[in-house]
């Protein structure tokens, strides 16, 4: 089994917040992993990976939402992909839905509103750190919320995952259950 997780940070420091942590995770349960940049992902590193986790980015780093062609490859190769943080900006607006601005930092309780392979707790604690949240999830589920938003998505038939919290911080579970599972 292995991961190609993707970097979205335009600036190289926020690497040891946002990419590390979660390398750290996959690195300490045996799991195989390659990381890339957004932009220079390539077919290969696609094809020789059997998931796909997007790691999130400082708040005031958006390039990745500009331009979302790099997600096309990702989705057509039919890989599970799982989004954290501000990744799931771009999954969420890739599949048609709307967000709004909405600054959302610390620990906030969430409940879970579909149940799913990622999490079994109905109700857990989950550190958020964004600027932004889905109003409307578009075509994905809501998997759960927090407070009246959603803040954990998934694809309707794939294995599309994005969680607007940052479960590598309090929740590695989430990432082994996506990880490990098949």
């Amino acid at each position: 089994m292995r991961t190609l997780l993707i970097n979205l940070c335009s600036n190289p420091l926020s690497e040891l917040e946002f990419v590390k942590p979660v390398e750290q995770i996959l690195k300490s349960h045996g799991i195989i992993f390659h990381t890339k940049h957004y932009n220079k992902v390539t077919c290969k590193d696609i094809e020789s990976s059997d998931k796909v986790i997007i790691c999130g980015t400082a708040l005031k780093d958006a390039a990745f939402l500009e331009d979302l062609n790099w997600l096309i490859q990702l989705y057509e190769a039919g890989k599970p992909i799982l989004g954290i943080g501000s990744s799931s900006q771009a999954l969420v607006k890739f599949f048609n839905g709307r967000l709004i601005d909405r600054v959302k930092i610390g620990v906030f309780k969430v409940k879970v509103v579909k149940e799913n392979r990622l999490v079994s707790k109905r109700l857990f604690q989950a550190y958020f750190l964004t600027k932004k949240v889905a109003s409307d999830a578009g075509s994905l589920d809501i998997l759960a919320k927090a407070g009246e938003k959603p803040c954990m998505v998934k694809h309707e038939y794939r294995d599309v995952y994005g969680c607007f919290f940052h479960p590598e911080v309090m929740n590695p579970e989430i990432i082994l259950n996506f990880t490990l599972e098949t």
